[in-house]
């Protein structure tokens, strides 16, 4: 096992080479990329929207609050992982621990917690039945076409989703006999490494894409690491009557040192090993001209390792011995089918779902804590299992300038209880540059399967804690009245009862009571000038607990863009975010804007090879962003790499 004080390398001679081959000089035949929208938009009837009713439509049909990264936009950034992505976007909000090259990244929106987000991927939930949410920064980032993210509750639609919905939807199949490929490394200060490869072209009536890939660092603060490997497959065949059957299957094996800790007698170090895969089936073909079925099924497992060990220098405990090790197993499956039927001015989504999740622990303790704690040797839980079910109907029906989208959806829950979620929405087109936006939804959050179930010695599980139920309401607005600027924004307030709450004496969870969350978003974006462009948003969230404390959360995003017609695209990101006392740590922070600044070049072109260096200085002015005392972001850090296609 690697440890990142073992070693004590800089800013490695391939990134200083890489970095001066980004200086300006001949472009051999290079044609610029298309640049990808500053922001995606209401008006534009070719972003076709997915996880809003399950069924795609056009933005300007779409009354949820939605977000929209392509692809493109995702390349344009030069991100490490889908944490660093998703932070830039109003009323998305992201806890990185730790925050080094990579590592676990939690997903908040609009002031709610990481486990009131729904995180899917080809149809797969991703979200632990252990703790509810899902780590969005070991998947590859180089299979993601295209990411849809509802704010705000999305029940009517989903199911358990109080905070929202993350859609990622990965790139297609080939189209083509002859291949499509692409090699890239990146490298930078602390040993940090990225290679990939993908591949993707067409046999006969059947299309692939193929994906490798390896992420490697040595911690850029001395106390972490990261490892992990990567790879996903799809195939999909095309079969009589324009059906089409479609694989999918991945596997990740993160390894990373989380960080060393001194908050409690023993002080120990965190080492975590998440592996999963999952593999999908779905096929879909059209009944007739105006309706469609689609039918899926989807395998899901992870195995979750945390291994603490007593560091020296610890008050209590032999260093380097065993603190304790627990390993939690989980796997998940689940069915689908659905229905979509549409004419001229009508489009409806008839569906049903079926989920079955299952989990379990196995705990080894040290002396310490067998001395200590009174613990056993090695504690293996109660297993805990949970399945559920969902029927939904969603509508969108237009009416000139006015379109409505009424929504229903029941769940049943082995465990707790049965829900109704409704919801109504509509967009206006007040003007040709105005569009007007409301939603009105009902949600809900199932309880965590560990709080209900299963458990081992420390655990004390409540079978009768109940959904926490959410009523929101979101207005918004977009304007294009001026030909150089686009502004969007959009309030919200959702008012949360059956909220839980841990009793620290017993280790239960309850319901405790009510809460509300409210805020607003504002973003603005400029059409390029002089090949610049400019994206900016804020995002204030307020929690307001009926017995607590009042929980503010922050933030703001100020993007300046650059790409020209000789083949340079460059960026400067700044972010501001204030985090409050619900965040990990129990601290709030306020900083200055934390900067990067990234620059590339397409260096050569031609009808069978592509060449592209980049350059990315992160944290660029060592600014604080930490939201954590043990969590402390690092320092400014290089990173270089460079793409080949063919």
């Amino acid at each position: 096992m690697k440890y990142p004080y073992f070693f004590g390398s800089r800013t490695s001679s391939v990134s200083a080479f890489i970095l001066f081959a980004l200086l300006p000089g001949v472009s051999l035949g290079a044609e610029p990329n298309t640049a990808p929208a500053p922001m995606s938009m209401y008006f534009d009837d070719s972003q076709l929207v997915e996880v809003a009713t399950r069924a795609p439509k056009p933005m300007r049909q779409v009354a949820e609050n939605v977000s929209i990264v392509t692809a493109e936009e995702i390349e344009g950034m030069h991100a490490r992982n889908l944490g660093e992505v998703l932070s830039r976007l109003p009323g998305v909000f992201v806890c990185n621990t730790p925050p080094d090259f990579n590592g676990g990244g939690f997903v908040y929106i609009q002031g709610s917690r990481e486990e009131h987000v729904l995180v899917l991927i080809d149809g797969v939930r991703l979200n632990s039945a252990m703790s509810g949410f899902a780590d969005v920064n070991h998947l590859p980032l180089r299979i993601i076409e295209r990411i849809e993210i509802i704010k705000g509750p999305a029940s009517a639609a989903w199911g358990s989703s109080q905070g929202g919905v993350i859609n990622i939807l990965t790139k297609k199949t080939g189209s083509t006999a002859k291949p499509v490929a692409t090699v890239s490394g990146s490298f930078g200060e602390r040993q940090v490494a990225e290679y990939e490869a993908d591949l993707a072209g067409k046999v006969g009536k059947v299309g692939y894409y193929l994906y490798a890939g390896q992420q490697d660092s040595n911690g850029l603060m001395n106390d972490r690491y990261y490892d992990s490997g990567r790879a996903y497959g799809k195939v999909a065949i095309e079969l009589p009557r324009n059906s089409t059957l479609t694989f999918t299957g991945n596997a990740s094996d993160p390894h990373y040192l989380a960080g060393d800790f001194d908050y409690a007698a023993p002080y120990f170090s965190q080492d975590t090993i998440d592996r999963t895969y999952f593999l999908t089936a779905n096929y879909d073909t059209p009944l007739t001209d105006s309706l469609h079925l689609n039918l899926g099924a989807r395998q899901y497992a992870r195995t979750f390792i945390d291994n603490r060990s007593i560091l020296p220098g610890s008050p209590a405990g032999t260093p380097d011995e065993l603190f304790y090790k627990s390993r939690w197993h989980e796997k998940g499956k689940g069915i689908n089918a659905q229905l979509s039927w549409q004419n001229d001015w009508q489009q409806v989504s008839l569906g049903s779902e079926m989920n079955r999740s299952e989990m379990g622990t196995t705990t080894d303790y040290g002396p310490w804590a067998q001395t200590n704690w009174w613990a056993p040797a090695q504690d293996i839980s109660k297993p805990g299992y949970e399945e559920t079910w969902g029927i939904y109907l969603n509508d969108t029906m237009t009416f000139g300038k006015l379109t409505l989208t009424p929504g229903l959806r029941f769940d049943h829950h082995s465990i707790s209880d049965s829900l109704f979620s409704p919801s109504l929405g509509a967009t206006y087109r007040l003007r040709e540059d105005t569009l007007l936006r409301a939603m009105a939804s009902r949600g809900f959050q199932y309880p965590i399967l560990s709080y209900i179930t299963g458990g081992g010695i420390w655990d004390s599980p409540n079978p009768n804690l109940r959904p926490e139920i959410v009523t929101s309401w979101q207005m918004g607005v977009e304007n294009r009245s001026l030909s150089f600027l686009s502004l969007k924004l959009n309030a919200f307030l959702h008012d949360i009862k059956e909220v839980w709450g841990l009793d620290w004496s017993s280790g239960t969870w309850g319901n405790v009571g009510k809460s509300q969350r409210q805020g607003f978003e504002l973003e603005a974006a400029t059409t390029p000038w002089h090949n610049l462009s400019l994206v900016a948003n804020t995002t204030y969230a307020l929690t307001k607990p009926d017995d607590g404390e009042k929980d503010a959360t922050t933030a703001a995003n100020l993007i300046l863009r650059y790409q020209d017609q000789q083949g340079w695209r460059g960026e400067l990101a700044g972010q501001y975010i204030w985090w409050d006392t619900m965040h990990v740590g129990g601290v709030g922070q306020n900083e200055k804007l934390v900067w990067n600044a990234s620059l590339g070049r397409t260096v050569y072109s031609s009808s069978f090879l592509s060449c592209d260096l980049y350059g990315k200085v992160n944290n660029l002015f060592n600014g604080a962003q930490d939201n954590s005392i043990w969590y402390q972001s690092p320092d400014r850090w290089v990173l270089a790499g460079m793409k080949l296609t063919f």
